[in-house]
């Protein structure tokens, strides 16, 4: 499991990251897709010999359990699917607030 930030998940998943609006909906519904193309998965890391075997070099830009912190608001992913183009579609729901209840 890996914390990331905005800005650090952008630069994981290639030209195009979320963008503001993207987020604003993510964070109004409590869940978002999030959709990354083939050149995002496996990266530099895919072509050394070994890497993938590598725990602390990660092949996808994102992993089951990882939470990504948007603002004073987390994410956390709970399904990677691949797509028939090489990419995924990360599924990830908002983190409830320690502070409500």
């Amino acid at each position: 499991m890996r914390r990331l930030t905005r800005s650090e998940l952008a630069s994981r998943v290639g030209p195009r990251p979320p963008s503001d609006a993207f987020w604003r909906r993510a964070i109004d519904r409590g869940e978002a897709a999030l959709g990354v193309g083939a050149e995002a998965v496996g990266g530099e890391a895919e072509s050394e010999p070994g890497a993938a075997d590598a725990a602390d070099e990660p092949v996808e830009p994102l992993d089951t359990g990882d939470i990504v912190d948007v603002g004073d608001r987390a994410f956390v992913v709970v399904d990677a699917e691949r797509t028939d183009a090489g990419g995924r579609i990360y599924r990830i729901e908002l983190v409830a607030d320690r502070d409500e209840g």
